[in-house]
C-alpha cells in the first residue's frame, strides 16, 4: 500500500493522526485508516484474527500502554467495523 510509507516529516505525521475515543478518552492514533485498510485487505476472517492484524500495525507507529491493550482492540474493532 502507498500510503504506508513512514511519515516523511512530522508534518506529514499530524496529518496521518485520526482521534477516536478509548475507554472514553480521545485518542490519537497514527496512520489508523491506513491501518484498517491493509488489513481489509488481508481478508483476514475471524474478529481474533482482525483484532490481531489491527494492533500489530498500530503498534507499528503508536505507543499502546500495557494494561490498555483491550480497550485499544474494542476501539479499534469499532473503527474497523465502521468502515465496512
Amino acid at each position: 500500500m502507498n500510503n504506508d510509507k513512514i511519515p516523511c516529516c512530522a508534518a506529514d505525521a499530524l496529518r496521518r493522526i485520526r482521534q477516536i475515543p478509548v475507554n472514553g478518552i480521545m485518542t490519537g492514533i497514527t496512520m489508523l485508516d491506513e491501518s484498517i485498510a491493509d488489513v481489509k485487505g488481508q481478508n483476514p476472517g475471524s474478529d481474533a484474527v482482525i483484532r490481531e492484524a489491527l494492533m500489530k500495525k498500530i503498534r507499528i507507529y503508536n505507543y499502546i500502554p500495557n494494561g490498555v491493550e483491550e480497550a485499544y482492540m474494542v476501539a479499534l474493532m469499532e473503527e474497523y467495523r465502521k468502515n465496512k
